[in-house]
């Protein structure tokens, strides 16, 4: 009989260095405050891919798959876990403020602070992988952009004061109304 080895097998990204690093300015601010801030945000959420979380970002472990695949879900470790711890994201790869929202993912877990990622959806590894980073790639994008208020554009703004204006106008409109009304009381 042999001895199995129980040890996870620890995958790695391709990536030696990342490719959109956060601005200075976002990495250690708790929140976006200004508008430059948030358009900095905006700019790094665009540049930034799945192949920019580096490889000492994240952890993969194997193991075994559930579901339907006969025999070969029996014998191979195709499901990929990944945990991206965000103590060591945070200030680094990661900027400080997505961190408020990542902490309401469903894929956050309390201790310690990572992000843990499943993907079982083929039955190849390297495949699950890919996915299961994009999948981390994606989770922190929608946090971020939960986060970033986008500048109004100049159409928005005419018609926000067009829509006041009209609503000005039917207040005072109903006003005089009100004033006939009494007016024609007293009379």
């Amino acid at each position: 009989m042999s001895i199995v080895r129980l040890l996870p097998r620890r995958l790695l990204s391709t990536t030696p260095c990342l490719a959109a690093k956060p601005p200075v300015q976002l990495l250690h601010g708790p929140k976006l405050d200004s508008e430059i801030e948030h358009l900095l945000a905006r700019q790094w959420i665009d540049a930034f891919t799945p192949e920019d979380i580096p490889k000492e970002g994240w952890v993969a472990t194997r193991s075994r798959s559930s579901g339907p695949g006969g025999q070969h879900v029996n014998k191979t470790e195709s499901k990929v876990t990944i945990r991206c711890d965000l103590d060591q994201a945070v200030g680094r790869w990661l900027p400080k403020f997505v961190m408020s929202a990542l902490t309401k993912s469903t894929h956050y877990h309390h201790s310690p602070p990572s992000l843990l990622i499943t993907s079982q959806k083929t039955r190849s590894a390297p495949q699950n992988q890919a996915n299961a980073l994009a999948l981390l790639h994606q989770t922190i994008v929608n946090s971020a952009n939960s986060l970033i208020i986008n500048p109004t554009s100049p159409e928005q703004k005419e018609r926000v004061k067009e829509l006041e204006k009209k609503e000005k106008e039917r207040r005072i409109e109903m006003k005089k109304r009100r004033s006939m009304k009494r007016a024609s009381r007293r009379e």
